[in-house]
């Protein structure tokens, strides 16, 4: 019975996988996996396998690790990567995708966003807004204004004045009123515009 045992125990201690880590990003193993995320924050080309993995990833704490390596190790690869989680019915997924995002340098997201903010659903467009809004560049207000004078869903155009208002920039105002003008009968609309109104004229 003894050796019967220490046969068992010696499977039982076999050693983990081991090797490339695009490898272990696919083991059954979230330990792996975290290793192998980790492991691939420094190696060139990627950002591709770890945005794959994050798809299926269901484990937070690797999901976590590969957000953190596309982060420190990739970030021009990676914002075409994570920028479709936006679509992602998994809202923790997508969440967690728009802060890392906001993290990254802002010239590199923001040339990205032109197809998110006309994508065909309303609530990616809201998730793609908001994120803009987040971005210190230059360019975010241009943005925001031109969502406030074109976007159809007055959902959207929301979003964009919420925005607007956290951009802090009162040349946005002349937008404003003329969103209010799209959407006459709004009363939601009517009393957004308004409330940016005061908040700019209080400074």
């Amino acid at each position: 019975m003894g050796l019967i045992k220490a046969k068992k125990d010696s499977a039982a201690a076999a050693p983990p996988p081991s090797g490339d880590p695009l490898e272990l990003l696919e083991s059954r193993d979230p330990a792996d996996r975290r290793r192998a995320a980790h492991q691939l924050a420094s190696r060139p080309g990627a950002a591709a396998p770890l945005c794959a993995r994050l798809a299926r990833e269901d484990d937070l704490s690797v999901r976590e690790a590969i957000l953190t390596a596309l982060l420190r190790g990739h970030p021009p690869d990676a914002v075409p990567g994570l920028l479709p989680f936006l679509e992602s019915e998994d809202a923790g997924l997508r969440n967690a995708a728009i802060e890392t995002l906001q993290q990254m340098p802002p010239d590199l997201v923001l040339p990205h966003v032109g197809a998110l903010l006309a994508h065909e659903d309303s609530d990616v467009r809201i998730f793609t807004v908001q994120l803009v809004a987040k971005l210190p560049h230059p360019e975010r207000l241009e943005r925001l204004t031109a969502v406030l004078d074109h976007e159809p869903h007055v959902n959207v155009c929301l979003a964009a004045v919420e925005g607007v208002v956290e951009v802090g920039r009162p040349e946005a105002l002349p937008a404003l009123d003329r969103l209010k003008a799209r959407f006459p009968d709004d009363p939601v609309v009517a009393f957004s515009v308004d409330a940016a109104h005061r908040r700019f004229a209080q400074g």
